[in-house]
């Protein structure tokens, strides 16, 4: 008798917005965090991606928000290494949130758009990036 064996992995509840920015990843935080109203704070580990024997280091900041426990991450995109995920290499950071968190918050996207160094922000399909789960980590 055959097995058929179903690989599927759960597309987790999140909205991805990419950013484009040429400023360092911490004046950008600060940037966001004033337009927004968070407090993203730097991890103390960052999110590394092993590619070509090479081990590269993306920077993380995360936000939780008290009333939903929603969370928000901010991730580099650059690192002297590589490119987290090279499919966007326009995007200079990532902006990781809880769907319940953009759905309460219609402006999230012109808030981002009209911080102080973003260049420009724009909404990427989770479902649609390939290594999409790299930004999880």
């Amino acid at each position: 008798m055959a097995k058929l064996k179903l690989d599927l992995e759960p597309v987790p509840d999140i909205t991805v917005i990419g950013i484009s920015s040429h400023v360092h990843d911490y004046r950008l935080c600060w940037s966001i965090n004033r337009s927004v109203g968070l407090e993203l704070t730097r991890r103390r580990t960052d999110i590394t991606d092993d590619a070509n024997g090479i081990r590269a280091s993306y920077s993380a900041y995360d936000h939780v928000d008290e009333p939903t426990q929603g969370r928000y991450t901010l991730v580099h995109n650059h690192s002297g290494d590589g490119i987290l995920l090279k499919e966007h290499r326009q995007a200079d950071f990532f902006l990781v949130v809880d769907n319940e968190i953009a759905e309460n918050r219609p402006d999230l996207l012109d808030r981002v758009r009209s911080a102080e160094f973003v260049l420009t922000a724009f909404p990427l399909p989770f479902d649609q990036l390939r290594a999409g789960h790299k930004l999880l980590l």
